[in-house]
């Protein structure tokens, strides 16, 4: 098993801190589902999203909130990954921004630093948004649902902007998180900034009590070096941009953890450039205010997408594709007499030869939806395997 598949639960641990700033339970019963097939039909959306800004104990309007935004250099607007209205609002402000001048970079948390070039042609035209995800491995790096992202990068095509890829490399930070930043190489070490300052104050205590609530296994010290390694890589590829461009915004948009008014990438940008001017920003829910640590607070309502077709199987990667490592009972692939060990070679004819080809096909899925299976199941008289074809009904 290589080392990024070993560090699956621990990089989840890590990620938890990034979204860990609102809980989930009590919005979910009040969500609106909506359906954008369009960068136009998000644009209509937006031009009815109005949500309204919180700074401190008072209570502004959003045209006032990016009227103080005007003369703000670095905008940085925290998520919660899997909040698709906490996208909605990153575009909005994006929109707002663009709007004031079109002089605007994206920095985002989503894809990784040595993916820049793949993004680039994507954002170019020259590959599709199926080869955008394949190259940047991006349903086994990030692997939240990309259809809440694809507005805002979209949004970013059609206008021509920048889009900077500012996470440091999963090969880095895996392998930090079990061995610590010793463990790297001289090459792997220089991938990273130079100066990594440890967590402190507050932030290291967010840190303990994120580790110790979802019981995190390994050593609590490289917990927090992984996280200091996404903050300083993301805080210099931001620095690196604004001094290459030198008349010419930024909005950031990563988790909720990364972006504190006293802390974090906001903090690390402001070490390397200390005239800089910045604002942060967090989505909260109307019903539960953040005490948090930052310019201003953006209500907002929960807003789901309408649910893709599941298999209902737990995937391990095979050689050269995707194996069923566990069956759930029930479940659409259990209905169609699939087993434990099967290897999934297509489905509706296209080659899946990763885990990362399934999730991106099963994307474009909704449940109740038919699609037929190539499957390749264990042979137990020594012949090699052939593929089978199952139809399965989607859950």
């Amino acid at each position: 098993m290589t080392l990024r598949y070993r560090m699956t639960s621990f990089l989840a641990l890590i990620c938890l801190f990034t979204s860990l700033t609102l809980s989930l339970i009590s919005t979910h019963a009040f969500a609106t589902t909506v359906e954008h097939r369009s960068l136009g039909e998000v644009n209509s959306f937006l031009d009815g999203w109005k949500p309204v800004a919180i700074d401190g104990n008072q209570q502004i309007s959003f045209p006032e909130l990016m009227q103080r935004l005007q003369t703000r250099r670095v905008v940085f607007v925290g998520e919660t990954h899997d909040r698709y209205d906490h996208h909605i609002n990153q575009l909005l402000i994006l929109r707002s921004l663009h709007r004031q001048n079109p002089k605007l970079g994206i920095g985002v948390e989503w894809f990784q630093q040595s993916f820049q070039p793949v993004l680039n042609h994507y954002l170019a035209g020259k590959i599709s948004e199926d080869q955008l995800l394949k190259q940047t491995d991006y349903y086994n790096r990030w692997r939240y649902d990309f259809r809440m992202l694809r507005p805002i990068l979209e949004y970013a095509k059609a206008h021509q902007l920048p889009v900077i890829a500012l996470n440091a490399p999963a090969e880095l930070t895996s392998k930090v998180g079990m061995y610590g930043l010793e463990s790297l190489s001289k090459a792997e070490r220089a991938q990273l900034p130079a100066q990594i300052t440890p967590a402190e104050g507050s932030y290291l205590t967010k840190l303990r009590q994120v580790f110790a609530d979802h019981q995190g296994h390994g050593q609590f010290e490289n917990f927090a070096m992984v996280q200091r390694i996404w903050d300083e890589t993301m805080a210099a590829n931001i620095v690196r941009f604004l001094q290459t461009h030198d008349h010419t915004r930024m909005v950031v948009f990563a988790g909720s953890g990364h972006v504190s008014s006293k802390a974090a990438i906001p903090n690390d940008v402001s070490r390397r450039l200390p005239k800089v001017t910045k604002a942060t920003i967090h989505s909260v829910d109307v019903r539960e205010r953040l005490n948090d640590d930052v310019d201003y607070q953006l209500l907002t309502q929960f807003l789901s997408l309408p649910p893709t077709g599941k298999l209902g199987v737990w995937l391990v990667p095979a050689p050269q594709g995707v194996a069923i490592g566990k069956l759930v009972p029930n479940s659409a692939a259990d209905k169609a007499g699939l087993h434990e060990g099967d290897k999934i070679t297509s489905i509706n004819g296209q080659l899946v030869s990763s885990v990362a080809d399934l999730y991106n096909d099963l994307a474009k899925y909704k449940p109740g939806e038919n699609i037929k299976l190539g499957i390749k199941s264990p042979d137990f008289k020594g012949q090699p395997p052939r593929e089978v074809f199952y139809t399965l009904k989607l859950q």
